[in-house]
This record gives structure tokens, C-alpha cells and sequence, in this order.
């Protein structure tokens, strides 16, 4: 058995190997997730903006063990490897297509960037449920998660919330402000991704012919020719 010493907060017998008092709640060792990489948020998004968003991807994949090591149950494990296997698939085929001749048309050029946007909300909520349970686990601390803006910033906020992993677990309540300096950068963020997609559209809308302006001058040359 471990040697028993004093807690240095409450005095009560603890465990010397202990990370965290069991009557005081009080923490010996800062709370981590050593193994995962690119932890630091502001590192993240100005790779993600480097990289016009892909950089989330190329870290789910540099990342995938140490995630997968944190899970509790094989459940979280297998729906993870899921997930990233359907990220795998998607980028796959998205290479294929940017390689091809083929031209998709605007609704399912918007299918697949809601299907993309889809699979990183459930990438993003898995790997926080996982780092949720593994915290209660490990801590005995239940970290409180926000849907909002798992479903609004999906990656960004999975990544802010490693970045805050340690002060979440010693304080146990919800970090992120939208008067924080990463609240206004993901704001800043949301204004150009909704400025580019509007610019996009168009852009689009002048290149491509209007249906409708070609078929009447269509049946008014008929006419005049008639």
C-alpha cells in the first residue's frame, strides 16, 4: 500500500502518490493531457487559418493515439476510430475530386461543406466526451461541456478547451468568454469565413450564366427568325 501523508491544505491522511485530495479536493500536480500535441490555441488557429482549415485535420490524425489512449471504455474508443475513419474516407475523396475533371454543381459543392462541417462537430464533441470522462476518471471532476459552442466553433472550441484543460479541472467551471481575447479572435474568425463564403457566391453567381436571361433571348432570336 502507499505510504499515507498529510494533506498540506486540510491535514487529513491522503495517499503519497495521490494527485488530489480526497476531503479537500485540493491538487498536488497540475492536471494535464501531456501526450496530446499542439495544445497551445493560439498556435492552433493561426495554423488553421494558414492552412484555410485543415490543419484540424492533420490534428486529429497526429493526435489519434493519445486520444484514443485517454478513453475509459472500449464504446468511446470504437466510436472515435469511427469518426476519424469517416474523416479519413471524406479527405480521401476530396483529393480524388480536386485530381479529377469533374465539376460539382453549387448545392452539392454545399452538401459536402455541411457534411464536412457535420463530421468536425462529432469529431469535436467525441474528443471532448472522451477527455470528459477521463477527467472523472483520473480527477474525480466533472467538466461541463457547452453544445453551443461545440455546434458554432466545433474544433476551435475543442481546442481552446484543451488549451484551458488544467484551469478547467482545478476550478471546474466554464472558461470561455466572448470578451476573451480567443472570443474575439473566433468572432474575427466567423466575420471572415461569413465574408469569403459570401465573396464566393458572388463571385460564382457572375461567372455562371443565368438560365433563365438565356432561354428568353433564346425565344426571342426564335421569333425574330421566324
Amino acid at each position: 500500500m502507499p505510504e499515507q501523508v498529510k494533506c498540506p491544505f486540510c491535514e487529513n491522511s491522503v495517499d503519497s502518490d495521490a494527485e488530489k485530495c480526497s476531503s479537500c479536493g485540493a491538487f498536488f500536480t497540475e492536471p494535464q493531457l501531456k501526450e496530446i500535441k499542439f495544445k497551445d490555441f493560439g498556435i492552433f488557429f493561426a495554423l488553421q487559418i494558414l492552412t484555410f482549415g485543415l490543419f484540424a485535420i492533420l490534428w486529429v490524425f497526429i493526435n489519434f493515439r493519445a486520444i484514443n489512449n485517454l478513453t475509459v471504455n472500449p464504446r468511446d474508443s470504437l466510436k472515435f476510430k469511427w469518426l476519424a475513419a469517416i474523416l479519413g474516407i471524406s479527405i480521401i475523396g476530396y483529393i480524388g475530386y480536386i485530381l479529377s475533371d469533374i465539376e460539382l454543381s453549387h448545392r452539392v459543392a454545399c452538401i459536402v461543406i455541411v457534411i464536412q462541417h457535420l463530421i468536425g462537430i462529432a469529431l469535436s464533441y467525441r474528443i471532448l466526451k472522451i477527455i470528459q470522462r477521463y477527467t472523472l476518471n483520473r480527477y474525480d471532476v466533472m467538466l461541463e461541456l457547452n453544445p453551443y459552442y461545440i455546434i458554432i466553433f466545433s474544433v476551435l472550441y475543442m481546442s481552446h478547451f484543451i488549451d484551458t484543460y488544467s484551469k478547467r479541472v482545478m476550478s471546474s467551471h466554464e472558461h470561455f468568454s466572448f470578451k476573451s481575447p480567443q472570443g474575439v479572435a473566433l468572432l474575427i474568425l466567423l466575420a471572415i469565413i461569413a465574408a469569403l463564403a459570401g465573396f464566393y457566391y458572388h463571385l460564382n453567381s457572375i461567372n455562371s450564366p443565368d438560365l433563365e436571361s438565356i432561354g428568353v433571348q433564346t425565344l426571342i432570336k426564335s421569333n425574330f427568325s421566324d
